[in-house]
């Protein structure tokens, strides 16, 4: 019996980019490799940086002192013992620095050192998107897993916002820290919660802007906190990278297909990439596919329900705008 092609049509084609893609997401290289071995560095890093926290803030704010406190400000009800994970830390040891006319001054080296699940990193940290890259990027297993796109940040490039871009965004946000908006951490619950709590130490201080106190710490201190910032600089930095590289692979992929019109050629690209597809992986009844999603079938089921047949004039109206009188007049 003579083979007869597989057309393809744009809803296959979408199907077989996915294949594609998915066949990157898990293929192991060397930027899949580094973004592991950074994150494995940065776990290390940021319990070595919270454990020097820990007795910097306590040599600071003495426990003694806050044991004492508390009791206090329970009974007063004042504000002076506070939680907090972001700190403001100041070296002991001055830097010489010049001036723009030649003058040398001394400066001491200041870090922010933030512990929240969505903060960014050293260079960027009042930046809301580079809080959202780097929890997407340590939490990328567990959201591809839901089914959501983590790398989202890649796909936009440098591309505008944009309501998909936004939306997806948004559903990994929720995922971690349980609502849309990640402004106020104090509101997180789920994952972002159990982290935030995890990095939570006692300090004295009525005002809540950590920027507002200065902790000083010694020059070997500072270094390690230097070494936890840039470990996050890092892992975010090794995430990008491998997913960019993702992203523009799949568009050559996405392009090519445009000019393919049957599955056989799609069929010799795969092979050439080691991309295992088959008719079934672009066919509607492939589970693994999007139009499973639950808006997607309701979309569908709403428009296979049986409707009662459109007069003339409910058409006119849907469509123009045009009541019944309209009608009559059109008609005259």
């Amino acid at each position: 019996m003579t083979h007869k092609p597989l057309k393809l049509n744009a809803q296959k084609r979408k199907l077989g980019v996915n294949v594609f893609k998915k066949h990157y997401q898990n293929e192991d290289n060397i930027l899949r490799t580094a973004y592991y071995e950074k994150r494995k560095i940065f776990d290390n890093h940021i319990e070595n940086a919270h454990k020097l926290v820990k007795e910097i803030v306590n040599r600071k704010y003495p426990s003694e002192d806050i044991a004492t406190l508390k009791p206090l400000q329970e009974k007063h009800n004042f504000d002076v013992v506070r939680q907090d994970n972001c700190f403001h830390f100041r070296s002991d040891t001055p830097e010489k620095k010049s001036r723009y006319d030649g003058q040398e001054y001394e400066d001491f080296p200041e870090c922010h050192v933030k512990f929240e699940l969505f903060s960014g990193t050293q260079r960027h940290d009042y930046n809301n998107d580079n809080g959202k890259k780097f929890a997407y990027a340590y939490y990328h297993d567990h959201l591809k897993n839901k089914g959501l796109t983590p790398e989202v940040f890649s796909m936009q490039g440098e591309k505008k916002d944009n309501p998909h871009h936004d939306n997806l965004k948004k559903e990994c946000t929720k995922e971690l820290c349980g609502q849309e908006y990640e402004g106020n951490s104090n509101n997180h619950i789920g994952i972002s919660k159990e982290w935030n709590d995890n990095y939570t130490l006692d300090v004295i201080g009525g005002n809540h802007y950590c920027n507002s106190r200065y902790i000083e710490c010694t020059e070997n201190e500072f270094k390690i906190l230097q070494d936890f910032l840039n470990s996050k600089e890092q892992l975010v930095d090794a995430y990008i990278s491998w997913q960019d590289n993702i992203v523009k692979r799949v568009k050559v992929v996405e392009d090519t297909l445009k000019n393919y019109t049957t599955f056989d050629q799609m069929k010799k690209l795969a092979d050439n990439q080691k991309v295992e597809i088959s008719e079934n992986s672009i066919t509607i009844e492939c589970t693994d596919l999007a139009i499973f999603n639950p808006d997607n079938v309701s979309a569908m089921l709403d428009d296979l329900k049986p409707k009662a047949k459109e007069t003339k004039a409910e058409k006119l109206q849907r469509i123009y705008g045009i009541n019944s009188s309209g009608v009559q007049n059109a008609q005259n």
